[in-house]
């Protein structure tokens, strides 16, 4: 199998594959991207979206975007999503895309990468920490809904 990782050009097809993430984690009903939205995320450089490719096939993506932290003034590479569609699972495609993640990130000055992952997604925490990536004990993650402001 040949894959290839490219900065995406065909912003429909990550599209695509980041409403599979979505109905994946079965989140449809939350999910109000909407594809132009995602479009300019991407066109304005706010989003940065890789798409594998396996034997010219779309197998995965990973979107994400730079966030930066006053611990060190440096920016973090902040993966928002990770999804190889179920068929290419195991081929290292995954691993491929954390390649990525770590080139860019070397190249852009950050100093670290971050990612979350659902506490029922214990498939992913394992390729994770096989990657060298670690769960966070030191801080939990809190939000406030748009509702409350």
């Amino acid at each position: 199998m040949t894959v290839e990782i490219k900065s995406t050009d065909d912003i429909t097809t990550a599209y695509g594959l980041t409403r599979e993430l979505m109905e994946h984690h079965n989140a449809l009903d939350i999910f109000t991207m909407t594809a132009e939205r995602f479009r300019e995320l991407i066109k304005t450089g706010i989003l940065m979206s890789f798409t594998a490719y396996a034997d010219g096939q779309p197998a995965g993506v990973m979107n994400a975007f730079y966030k930066y932290t006053t611990f060190t003034g440096r920016k973090i590479f902040y993966i928002e999503d990770l999804y190889i569609r179920e068929k290419y699972r195991g081929c290292g495609i995954g691993g491929k895309l954390l390649d990525t993640a770590k080139k860019t990130a070397s190249a852009n000055d950050c100093g670290q990468i971050e990612l979350k992952c659902a506490v029922w997604n214990e498939n992913s925490a394992g390729f994770y920490k096989s990657h060298g990536l670690f769960p966070e004990t030191d801080w939990q993650v809190y939000t406030l809904d748009e509702s409350l402001f």
